[in-house]
């Protein structure tokens, strides 16, 4: 007996650790089912948005569709829901035999369910505890159960069904009975981990429910280090080091997989806070600064940049998706306090539709061919592709007029609405930046592979203010050189050397919006007001156009047109699952003609005294070698060298790129702030010269030029910018 309480300590410390395990488990259920009946959108003006712009929670778009369930619908929705369900539990406005891929009918029936169970749980809710409604609940789930018919679609099957469900079962755990219990968990048992990337996330996060619910410890940890596995910088599929999001190979996913992602991991790190399963401080810092550095510096105005949405170019898209952004940033201000205040703020931007001052600047996203400009006035993109980044994807009948959106697509926004919703009467040939032929058949339709620009001198660079996107077009036998500067929210394009092997002739478009009051134009120093019809542009002067809060400069020497017209279309040309109703808008489009495979304009926001900011650039070289624009109002410089070649700054200097590369050029104090980047992403070093003699280069007396040799960044930060002081 005396070495009896020795051998009891192994078997109290198991005790212990197991009962302090259950209490985890326990405190991520509370978690999980705090948020799910609490809301953020609590707003009676926001709550009837989201209901209207995600049509009654039949939204396509599963970021989108979430808005619908973090609410709490008007009690008339439910009493409706009361009223008409059947008898063996189902509804008679679902089709319960359709198997679409897209927008799966039955899936509204677990939505239902889900909604049924938040109103019987919230205690602000008119239902809160309504025997009528727990019947109505458990009668939907018994037919649930017992539902065989599938989607063509294994997301529903495997993700999405369960992903609605598991939340609802555990709200409703209390009232289960145990026969009904048992067939959940089978349904549930449908999930299994497997897949990559965001469904993969997805996939671990149902097997979470069916371990909560079913009390297993061991599946709770092992789906809970699946989804935490996700969490890093990576050259794959994830979050890449610049802080954009790639799914389905190189292919910049923000608005789809990666707000996905986004909303699911802020998810997961509220569920697990305060627990043994919490995820890791560095972590939080990465999901924290995908956030502020990627998703939050594409919206605009309460509104995300289309060209940010990949395929998923829906109806109410821009707003929808930055609305689900607020969940996010709300969730993440909960988990990391130190930045608690910085989330709050632009999200509350975001409900407000006004700019974040925080996020204001230039981003170069070198990982996805993506160049952002964001001052107090105006949002400016810029987005193309290469050998290394996919343009865009179609899929699940999802983006079937997309087959430009990566051509050198440019966004310019001022109060965020001038493309939402513009889809279905866009001429999908006049997208504003590309250079195409001219042609009036139908577009070809992309596949799951999408395509890639053939040409690899394709790539960004930012400095903070300026920024530079170089885009070699190889694509259908049209080659040439597309150059985009941006000098805060004024932007520069150049086209040299555009050629098409086909004979057709080219056409770039300078912007297509909707109409959105009078067209000003200032031709050959007269000034019309264009409200219907087209305006013509003859190859003598130059021309300045004021639209929807923006100016625009066409250089002298550019024929093209600019267009009031009403056009038509439907949300089915562009989604297939949308009917094929007509819809009519008046709209604005600039678009210059092939001129000698050359074209140049500008354009920056009205009211910003853009005479002055037009007459303060230089156009210093559009060659076949090198494309330069100087901005005298900041003193830089911008140019893409495709070759190696010479560029007078001014009378006195010359700059000389040994190198091809992406350069800016600035004065700093007595001396040069330039910085580079390898739009090839192969360069190990970029050579240049520079007039004068620097210390800390190599001077050559004969020319009277210093060389600098700078050490390219390589592998994760491969075509990243880098500043050197001469």
């Amino acid at each position: 007996m005396k070495g009896y309480p020795y051998k009891i300590w192994p078997v109290f410390f198991l005790f212990l650790f197991n009962a302090v395990y259950a209490e985890d488990m326990q405190m991520c259920k509370k978690n999980l089912i705090e948020w799910h009946t609490s809301s953020l959108y609590e707003d009676e003006k926001i709550v009837s948005e989201i209901i209207w712009l995600t049509d009654n929670g039949s939204y396509i778009d599963q970021s989108v569709k979430e808005l619908y369930l973090n609410i709490l619908l008007p009690c008339d929705t439910v009493k409706c829901w009361l009223v008409s369900q059947l008898q063996d539990g189902s509804w008679p406005d679902i089709n319960y035999k359709d198997r679409s891929a897209s927008l799966w009918l039955p899936s509204f029936h677990v939505i239902r369910l889900f909604h049924l169970a938040k109103s019987y749980c919230v205690e602000k809710s008119e239902q809160y505890h309504q025997d009528k409604v727990l019947k109505a609940f458990l009668s939907g789930l018994r037919f649930w159960c017992d539902y065989e018919n599938t989607s063509t679609n294994w997301w529903f099957t495997e993700i999405g069904i369960n992903k609605v469900l598991g939340p609802a079962l555990l709200m409703m755990d209390d009232y289960l009975p145990e026969g009904l219990r048992k067939k959940a968990l089978e349904q549930l048992g449908r999930s299994r981990i497997g897949k990559t990337g965001q469904n993969r996330v997805w996939l671990a996060g149902n097997v979470i429910y069916k371990a909560l619910l079913g009390g297993n410890e061991a599946e709770l940890e092992s789906a809970r280090n699946v989804i935490a596995s996700e969490i890093y910088l990576t050259m794959k599929e994830g979050i890449q080091p610049d802080y954009s999001y790639h799914l389905h190979g190189p292919q910049l996913q923000f608005g789809n997989y990666g707000l996905a992602y986004a909303l699911n991991m802020t998810y997961w790190a509220c569920v697990f806070r305060n627990t043994k399963f919490a995820f890791a401080e560095e972590q939080v810092g990465i999901l924290g600064d995908y956030l502020l550095k990627g998703l939050g510096r594409v919206v605009w105005n309460g509104r995300m940049d289309f060209s940010a949405c990949g395929r998923q170019l829906f109806k109410n898209v821009q707003r929808g998706k930055a609305l689900a952004l607020v969940r996010a940033l709300s969730d993440i201000s909960h988990v990391e306090c130190r930045r608690s205040s910085q989330y709050k703020r632009l999200y509350r931007s975001i409900l407000n539709e006004i700019p974040n001052s925080e996020s204001l600047g230039t981003y170069a996203f070198y990982r996805s061919d993506m160049l952002i400009a964001k001052t107090s006035e105006a949002y400016i993109s810029i987005r193309f592709s290469s050998p290394r980044v996919i343009a865009t994807e179609t899929g699940n009948k999802e983006n079937l007029k997309g087959y430009y959106l990566g051509d050198g697509v440019t966004t310019l926004m001022r109060d965020g609405k001038e493309y939402e919703n513009v889809f279905p009467v866009w001429d999908w040939r006049c997208l504003p930046g590309i250079t195409v032929p001219v042609n009036h058949g139908e577009l070809p339709v992309l596949g799951w592979k999408g395509y890639r620009n053939g040409n690899a001198f394709s790539g960004v660079v930012s400095d903070g203010e300026n920024g530079i996107g170089a885009f070699s077009l190889d694509r259908d036998g049209v080659t040439g050189k597309k150059g985009y500067f941006l000098f805060g929210d004024l932007l520069v394009c150049l086209g040299n050397c555009l050629k098409n092997s086909n004979g057709i002739p080219l056409q770039t478009t300078v912007n297509q919006t909707f109409y959105r009051g009078n067209c000003t134009v200032n031709f050959e120093g007269k000034t019309s007001v264009l409200k219907n019809g087209i305006f013509d542009m003859v190859s003598k002067g130059d021309c300045r156009i004021s639209h929807g809060g923006w100016d625009y400069y066409i250089f002298p020497g550019q024929k093209g047109r600019i267009s009031i017209t009403e056009r038509s279309g439907s949300w089915h040309e562009v989604a297939g699952f949308y009917d094929t109703s007509r819809q009519f808008s008046k709209m604005f489009t600039c678009v210059l003609e092939d001129g000698g495979g050359c074209y140049a304009y500008m354009a920056a926001p009205t009211g910003s005294n853009s005479r002055k900011i037009f007459s303060s650039v230089e156009i210093l070289s559009r060659t076949e070698k090198c494309q330069a624009v100087k901005n005298k109002n900041n003193r830089a410089v911008s140019a893409v060298f495709y070759e190696p070649d010479l560029l007078r700054l001014d009378a006195h200097r010359v700059f000389v790129a040994v190198t091809p590369a992406l350069y800016i050029i600035k004065t700093y104090k007595k001396g040069w702030q330039i910085t580079i980047s390898d739009p090839t992403q192969r360069l190990k070093t970029v050579v240049f010269e520079i007039s004068g003699k620097y210390p800390s280069g190599i001077y050559i007396p004969e020319e009277n030029r210093t060389r600098f040799t700078v050490t390219c960044p390589q592998g994760e930060y491969a075509g990243s910018g880098v500043s050197i002081i001469v």
